[in-house]
């Protein structure tokens, strides 16, 4: 890597370039730990008290995943607080992939339940709240987000660093981002190499590099479930900054894959473009999802029948419950 004067090369050295990200440059400037890092631990955290500022997220059961019913400015604002705030949080942006997904995978299960913050990717959620006749305000995408929480960072003097996708993508990105936003701090960029997160020594090394430089706001575009099993992990182990998971938006916003025109996105057929694009990697995964689409949404009335049927009851316990006290101290 351009300078730095060390012999060694490792995946950290060829995947960083320009930024504080190498494990030579950390080593260097800090000194290696006398004693190794613990692996990063699993466990459930409640989810922690919003700023005063902030009035609680309204919420849809879509699918059987608890889906904020916020506008994208709504959920601008909401990361850009929360970024500067402790702990750490996490944002997943919802298409029916996960939810297929989630049918199977534990620890993608864990992060959805773990999340401060869900939104509505995928059109789907937007036609079936519109059915059950609580429509969301809006469709909130991961690639919609890029841009206008860099903007909002800029202002508010907050920073971000890119991970995942390739090298190329992220240095076109980041390049992207500066020029429009000036001042916007980018604090690194790392394109992590195959399997990286079954290296445990890397993601030690990734744990104390993010506690050092301290990013706001990590745009992480990695692919479901990767993404959100990492950023679930990392969260918890670094305690500041706001794990935004993106999906393909790094890939949109470095020109290398251009998305669908807006019309298509607004009317749902977004997954149409990608898949005609893509057809090798996407054209099996939506060919999968449309087969299944008649299932998914018995799932979903299965799904909300019995959570609205343990609400009713959880209504009527708590009834009880003032009665007998009522009873007790009358």
């Amino acid at each position: 890597m351009k300078g730095l004067d060390t012999p060694m090369v490792n995946p950290l050295r060829r995947a960083v370039t320009g930024f504080l990200l190498a494990r030579d440059a950390f080593r260097a400037a800090h000194g290696a730990p006398a004693q190794p890092a613990q692996p990063l631990v699993e466990r459930r955290r409640p989810k922690p008290p919003d700023p005063q500022s902030l009035s609680p997220i309204p919420t849809q059961r879509l699918f059987g995943i608890e889906v904020a019913n916020l506008d994208l400015t709504r959920t601008v604002e909401r990361i850009i607080a929360w970024s500067s705030t402790v702990p750490a949080r996490t944002v997943i942006t919802a298409n029916l992939d996960h939810v297929m997904k989630l049918e199977t995978d534990e620890a993608f299960q864990r992060a959805y339940a773990e999340a401060d913050l869900v939104t509505a990717d995928g059109m789907p959620f937007i036609w079936v709240s519109r059915r059950e006749g609580t429509p969301l305000v809006e469709r909130v995408a991961g690639s919609d987000l890029i841009l206008p929480v860099a903007g909002e960072a800029a202002r508010a003097g907050r920073s971000i660093f890119l991970f995942g996708s390739t090298l190329e993508r992220l240095e076109t990105a980041a390049a992207g981002l500066r020029r429009d936003f000036p001042g916007l701090e980018i604090k690194g960029i790392y394109a992590p190499p195959f399997g990286f997160e079954r290296d445990a020594e890397l993601q030690r090394e990734l744990v104390r590099l993010f506690r050092t430089v301290r990013p706001d706001i990590i745009f992480v575009a990695l692919g479901a479930p990767k993404q959100e099993i990492w950023s679930n992990a990392m969260a918890k182990a670094v305690r500041h900054g706001v794990f935004l998971n993106i999906g393909g938006g790094l890939d949109f916003l470095s020109g290398d894959v251009r998305r669908a025109p807006t019309a298509m996105q607004k009317t749902g057929l977004e997954w149409l473009w990608r898949a005609g694009t893509e057809p090798r990697r996407l054209g099996p995964r939506y060919a999968r999802i449309l087969a299944r689409l008649p299932g998914l949404y018995r799932m979903h009335r299965r799904d909300r029948i019995a959570h609205e049927k343990a609400a009713e009851a959880a209504a009527l316990d708590a009834i009880a419950e003032e009665a007998d006290r009522s009873g007790t101290t009358g």
